[in-house]
């Protein structure tokens, strides 16, 4: 059975070559490559590609696809490793590695239509076990079975999609041994209606990452399958990814008034307000959970940097005067310019003079960042410090002061600065009126 899908492509760097060159495409959950096949003898291309400007930048922009005999997108696709020729007996090949690829195939049967499943990473296996029980075994019946929490069977709107986190299982038996197991697969199934691949693949990601701020903890997806009435679109991410991510939950539910659970956080309006400020989240939440995985003063900076992002831009606004303003400015000036020692700079006190009154006339601004958390019922006190106190260490630790602050100090502000950002973001989701604000 053939393995691979043949391609057509050429170097869009034609200082490389200008020649067409076939292609094996391999795809599959762990890597995906392109073998780029060159039997000419004494050929270099694998050593020019290798030593070119963008050899590890998008594919896209290193190959153009000539012809294939599957469809597929490249999505952003990086190539995060090259490997030399080598020689399976048939062909001399190089190979090119690339991250994201989403094939497009035929929906014969015309199942599940407006459907889909995405396939989570190992955080996200710590969510979804959260929406079952354990697994029993009911000795009378010698059953081993699992269900969903009681409550937790809905499926979740986000727009035109409709979500719920499930778990699905593989079992690894051999007939005749001692025993066998039970894998489980972490998966956020959904349904949609009239979403193209693109739309739907972003409501996914704004769901793991609002998944991700509810637990603390960072999940991705890393299979993604998409149907429609006509097309199947199988998508996989395997970039490399030495990191392993925080699994420690920490939840946002404490931040809230009572009774909130995963399944109450769901089932509120929290999808349009993510949207109407999604690159802000995007941003926010990728803070909240890299300051998990950093040192303490790149923590508190990301932190800080979450109120920023949310900083509220305040409208100018001017005091309102008497109709005798004008004829009392005017008097106000004549009465200092008495006091100028050198009458010829007579007008260059007046233009000063005009400057001040357009500036006497605006209402003083308040700190931005402090009303940015005041609207959102936010006083950094309820938690420890103030915010002015916060701010001097963000400028201390932004102008090289480390070692003027105590690692336990910065420790209790990192703490601080933590539930306020949580809070500022559950804000601006729509949980304004159930935000708890003492410590």
């Amino acid at each position: 059975m053939k393995e691979y899908y043949c391609i057509e492509l050429k170097f869009k760097d034609e200082k490389i070559s200008t020649q067409t060159f076939h292609a094996h495409l391999f795809v599959s959950d762990k890597q995906m490559s392109f073998q780029i096949i060159e039997n000419e003898v004494g050929s270099r291309i694998d050593n020019d590609f290798m030593v070119s400007k963008n050899c590890l930048g998008l594919f896209e922009d290193n190959f153009e696809i000539v012809k294939t005999e599957v469809s597929f997108l490249l999505d952003n696709s990086r190539i995060y490793k090259v490997q030399s020729f080598k020689n399976d007996g048939e062909n001399k090949f190089f190979t090119v590695y690339v991250s994201k690829i989403a094939l497009i195939l035929p929906n014969k049967y015309k199942e599940f239509i407006n459907e889909g499943k995405a396939f989570l990473n190992k955080n996200g296996l710590k969510i979804v076990n959260t929406f079952y029980s354990y697994f029993t075994n009911l000795k009378d019946k010698n059953e081993y079975s699992i269900s969903r929490m009681s409550g937790m069977k809905d499926f979740y709107n986000a727009n035109e999609i409709s979500f719920r986190p499930e778990l699905e299982f593989i079992d690894n038996e051999t007939r005749g041994s001692e025993e066998f197991t039970v894998t489980k697969i972490p998966t956020i199934n959904y349904k949609f209606n009239e979403l193209d691949f693109k739309n739907v693949k972003n409501n996914i990601e704004i769901i793991c990452n609002f998944l991700s701020l509810c637990y603390g903890i960072r999940i991705v997806f890393e299979k993604l399958i998409y149907r429609t009435e006509e097309e199947i679109y199988i998508f996989r991410d395997t970039s490399p990814n030495n990191k392993t991510f925080v699994s420690d939950f920490l939840p946002v539910f404490r931040n809230l008034e009572e009774n909130y659970n995963i399944e109450k956080i769901l089932k509120n309006n929290w999808f349009p307000n993510y949207i109407s400020q999604e690159e802000k989240f995007n941003k926010a939440i990728d803070n909240y959970l890299h300051s998990r995985e950093v040192d303490l003063n790149a923590s508190f900076l990301l932190l800080f940097n979450i109120i920023e992002i949310f900083n509220v831009k305040q409208e100018i606004e001017k005091f309102e005067f008497k109709e005798t303003k004008v004829d009392n400015f005017k008097k106000a000036f004549e009465l200092i310019s008495v006091s100028l020692e050198n009458p010829k700079e007579l007008d260059l006190l007046k233009d000063k003079w005009n400057g001040l009154i357009n500036k006497i006339e605006i209402k003083p601004l308040k700190s931005p960042l402090e009303e940015t958390l005041s609207l959102n019922n936010i006083n950094s006190i309820d938690f420890g410090f103030s915010f002015s106190k916060l701010k001097k260490t963000r400028d201390k630790l932004t102008h090289g002061s480390v070692n003027s602050i105590k690692e336990k100090e910065l420790k209790s502000q990192i703490s601080c600065l933590r539930k306020i950002t949580i809070q500022l973001m559950l804000s601006n989701l729509g949980f304004k009126n159930d935000l708890k604000n003492t410590t």
